[in-house]
């Protein structure tokens, strides 16, 4: 009765006969006989009794022609597959393949324009994003900037509502930046902040932290202390509830100390943020350099207490650390460590 009831909730197995091909095919590929696997991938497909189950032979006989050699074979099958229909996994698979054995076999306008209508078509499928990326590159390599900012203007209209909308809203931002279009970079980051915010926008956190990149460049560190400060509220108020922690949490409160410290001359404040890099992400790789520039500040207004402070911390916490070496060149109290305090180091803390 059980196994009655698992058939009935997952569908009827495959028949043994496209089992075998398909077992065949498998062991033919692993010894490198593509041509073979296809012609057993293709005797598989027309032994499946489901749809989905034929599309996926046939586009593995395609991938195995193409391994082969036969672009011809593998072409015509890429083509059946990509044809018009019901949209599938499959249908983009073959029409991102497509693409690529265009541009393989030398067509590269060719494998271009297939590549910007399987984006077109497909906008949801996990092959889109890496697609964008290639022919960004391909229309910068001939077109600059302006040619890649155009295409995105296009797409951005046309696909504003698909899963893909927020990459290409952060391309463009992006593209703006590489440009040198600092102020409408900016805009263009926050805009994609806005529009995709936490905790379901993927680019969130690295928009707002390139957003305050830009208005330092811009002479506003006001402005930057804003969109950091934004950012790292979420983190807050995420750990009641758990940790949601992002990429960029870390680098942002080390940004924020140094904005405070050069840009906007609060050394206590600059302190402080600088601490909160431990305090709250004690697991980066940024705690022993938001330490040390801690100890630096503290040491540069003659707090002892307060520059000792956080190199005890990296001492005993991060003791593998480029800093452990210096840190009782800095604070006496402390036990040399085994390893010797680089020159480099010794040089920007002014300690030669």
């Amino acid at each position: 009765m059980a196994l009655a009831l698992l058939a009935l909730g997952c569908g009827s197995p495959p028949p043994a006969a496209y089992s075998r091909e398909t077992d065949a095919a498998q062991t033919a590929r692993k010894q490198g006989r593509h041509r073979l696997a296809a012609q057993h991938y293709e005797r598989a497909a027309e032994l499946a009794k489901q749809p989905r189950d034929a599309e996926e032979a046939r586009y593995r006989a395609a991938d195995s022609y193409e391994r082969a050699g036969d672009f011809a074979r593998a072409e015509a099958m890429y083509r059946a597959l990509a044809a018009p229909g019901p949209s599938s996994e499959r249908q983009a698979r073959a029409d991102f393949a497509l693409a690529q054995l265009l541009e393989r076999t030398g067509r590269e306008a060719a494998g271009q324009e297939q590549l910007v209508a399987a984006i077109r078509k497909h906008p949801s499928s996990g092959l889109a994003r890496d697609a964008l990326e290639r022919h960004l590159r391909y229309l910068r390599q001939r077109g600059g900037s302006e040619a890649a900012l155009a295409y995105l203007a296009g797409e951005t209209a046309a696909l504003s509502a698909t899963e893909l909308a927020e990459a290409l809203t952060y391309r463009r931002a992006r593209e703006l930046d590489d440009a040198g279009r600092t102020a409408e970079a900016r805009d263009a980051y926050l805009a994609c902040a806005a529009r995709f915010p936490y905790p379901g926008g993927a680019y969130w956190d690295d928009a707002l932290m390139r957003a305050a990149e830009k208005e330092l460049a811009l002479g506003a560190p006001e402005r930057a202390v804003a969109h950091l400060s934004r950012m790292l509220a979420e983190q807050e108020d995420a750990s009641i509830m758990g940790s949601y922690e992002r990429a960029r949490y870390a680098e942002a409160q080390l940004e924020l100390g140094r904005i405070y410290r050069d840009a906007l001359h609060d050394p206590s404040r600059a302190r402080a943020e600088l601490r909160k890099v431990w305090l709250k992400h004690p697991k980066s790789s940024l705690v022993d350099d938001a330490l040390f520039e801690e100890a630096l500040l503290a040491r540069s207004v003659g707090d002892v207490a307060g520059t000792c402070s956080p190199l005890s911390i990296i001492v005993t916490q991060v003791p593998t650390s480029r800093y452990a070496g210096c840190a009782h060149l800095l604070c006496a109290q402390l036990t040399p460590a085994p390893n010797a305090c680089h020159d480099y180091i010794k040089r920007a803390a002014g300690l030669e």
